[in-house]
């Protein structure tokens, strides 16, 4: 998908105390850190370029795929979408073990004219399994698992169905500092060793500092800036965080 854009054009109101109005281009390559403070509208914008909010009305394409294109009457359904999505808490089922919440969503996977079949996806897992080191869980019930370990199962079972774009809602927040530091290096590797594009939600300087190929930052539910982060930053007027984040990309 070299050289394909995520191309996202959304308008969205909650009531008279907040409205998303988003318009930006990000690769379709690497992490793409969503960042802005608490309340600036990072998780609805991830919820609406997911299908997940009904009421965003706009566009939203990776490449040549539409998504949503209200003016053309365009609204692919979330689990049509192909994108994965991890959430602050891992979410997974408690009833399955590890291996059956990794394989849960390829029953669910369907065809939107790609090359990938049910099967290869199968055989894909085997790698990601790898690449996340989680080859010795398969068959250890989910709630013994660690935060860290949950969080890795999670993003292996968003993965599991190859998707398109991997979206991630501020995915460390419940982990302490070890964990956090753990789970950025799987990220890292992931990005590294599948190639799909991410959009990551934070408000962390340090995760923006070690994850971030590019950053979009989010101000009142408006995209006010997209670049490298230091200077995404600045360009949003930040030029007191662009120093912070300087010196922790140096260390």
């Amino acid at each position: 998908m070299t050289g394909d854009l995520l191309s996202v054009s959304l308008r969205l109101s909650h009531g008279p105390a907040f409205a998303l109005e988003a318009d930006f281009q990000l690769p379709a390559s690497g992490i793409s850190v969503l960042f802005g403070a608490s309340g600036s509208g990072k998780t609805t914008l991830l919820r609406a370029i997911a299908g997940l909010e009904p009421s965003a009305a706009g566009r939203v394409a990776l490449g040549p795929r539409v998504w949503q294109d209200d003016a053309a009457g365009v609204r692919v359904p979330a689990w049509r979408r192909r994108i994965g999505y991890v959430f602050q808490e891992a979410s997974l089922f408690e009833h399955l073990d590890v291996a059956g919440n990794i394989a849960y969503g390829l029953r669910w996977q369907r065809d939107d004219g790609a090359a990938d079949s049910r099967d290869e996806s199968r055989v894909g897992v085997d790698a990601l399994v790898g690449l996340l080191g989680i080859g010795g869980l398969l068959r250890r019930r989910v709630d013994t698992l660690s935060g860290g370990e949950r969080q890795r199962v999670a993003i292996a079972r968003a993965m599991a169905t190859r998707p398109a774009l991997l979206l991630l809602d501020e995915p460390l927040s419940a982990l302490d500092f070890a964990r956090r530091d753990e789970i950025m290096d799987w990220l890292l590797k992931l990005r590294d060793g599948t190639g799909t594009p991410m959009l990551y939600v934070t408000h962390s300087l340090e995760e923006l500092a070690r994850l971030a190929d590019r950053a979009l930052v989010l101000s009142s539910g408006r995209a006010a800036a997209c670049d490298a982060p230091e200077a995404a930053l600045r360009q949003a007027g930040l030029g007191v965080v662009a120093d912070r984040l300087d010196r922790l990309r140096q260390i």
